[in-house]
């Protein structure tokens, strides 16, 4: 492992340890925020096929350690992609969702940097994720 890849899981990580507001909507809407912020920055460059079917990928990797996970079909609309994975993580102990939503994005961005590099993918997280995060706590500062 690399210093781009600790930046990735950093990354991921610092991502996830945001507030969740408590209630079940506020962990669910958590859950999806990396995945729907990362949407908006990757779509324009692959398309949301593109972001499924990689996702898809994702999933079917994970079957083996998570075999509640819904893999789907492989390029499903994304909100019906979201709402699939916000089902599946609301079905499951809230640690054992993080465990498994953490796993989902390492191997999706592990993935996503085989395809476009290591340097490429990080920078999008960095875009991606420090953005969704200022849009986020300028909301709950008003």
């Amino acid at each position: 492992m690399d210093n781009k890849d600790d930046k990735r899981q950093q990354l991921i990580h610092a991502m996830l340890a945001q507030p969740d507001g408590g209630t079940a909507a506020g962990i669910a809407d958590h859950h999806l925020l990396p995945w729907r912020a990362l949407a908006q920055h990757l779509s324009p460059l692959i398309g949301d096929s593109g972001l499924a079917a990689l996702y898809g990928r994702t999933a079917r990797l994970l079957a083996g350690r998570y075999g509640w996970l819904t893999a789907g079909p492989s390029s499903p609309p994304l909100d019906t992609l979201f709402q699939t994975l916000s089902g599946d993580l609301r079905g499951v102990e809230p640690a054992l969702a993080v465990e498994a939503n953490t796993a989902l994005l390492l191997t999706f961005t592990g993935l996503l940097s085989d395809l476009i590099g290591a340097a490429l993918t990080t920078r999008l997280l960095d875009a991606a994720w420090n953005g969704a995060q200022t849009q986020k706590n300028a909301g709950e500062q008003k």
